[in-house]
């Protein structure tokens, strides 16, 4: 069966809906990088504060729905998956590096400070272009590839066990 025509349960649909919030914060956060890119001189440091709090609201998000997939959807798959299988060990460096993107890009505009200047301040601005690129390609190898495969892995009972774990707002 196709990916595209898989119907996806509840709480699969509800983590794969969690990336529509989380693009529009992409597609800000990336609207605002390449205004960075093409500007200069002050205009450059006032967008970067933007961008800094937009990165930032975004990484708090974007780190409760990883919680949810790493605690909730991962461990029952490679359960289902066994061992051997590295989907899930995929899916969690991809989680790491994008993560770490976001932490690098957070770490270095916290060290400059209000002091930013303009060549600090693109440069910096790579780290979240990275992250967003790297989670782009994520959030679609999930869509097509690893939810519909939970879909089909997945007991009826398993499914309603992550209902629950989503619906307790873990």
């Amino acid at each position: 069966m196709e990916a595209s025509k898989v119907v996806l349960s509840a709480p699969l649909q509800q983590l794969k809906d969690e990336h529509v919030s989380l693009r529009v914060d992409m597609d800000l956060i990336s609207e605002i990088s390449e205004e960075i890119e093409f500007n200069s001189g002050s205009a450059v440091v006032h967008l970067f504060a933007k961008l800094y709090e937009r990165v930032l609201s975004f990484h708090d998000n974007l780190m409760e729905h990883s919680k949810r997939e790493e605690e909730g959807l991962f461990p029952m798959m490679t359960r289902r998956l066994g061992e051997n299988d590295r989907t899930i060990e995929t899916m969690e460096y991809e989680h790491d590096k994008a993560e770490q993107h976001l932490k690098d890009f957070l770490t270095e505009a916290g060290l400059t400070g209000l002091d930013i200047n303009e060549d600090d301040a693109q440069s910096i601005t790579v780290y979240a272009v990275q992250a967003l690129a790297t989670l782009t390609q994520h959030f679609a190898k999930e869509e097509k590839m690893l939810f519909p495969l939970a879909e089909n892995i997945l007991s009826v009972g398993e499914k309603e066990e992550l209902e629950r774990l989503l619906q307790s707002g873990f």
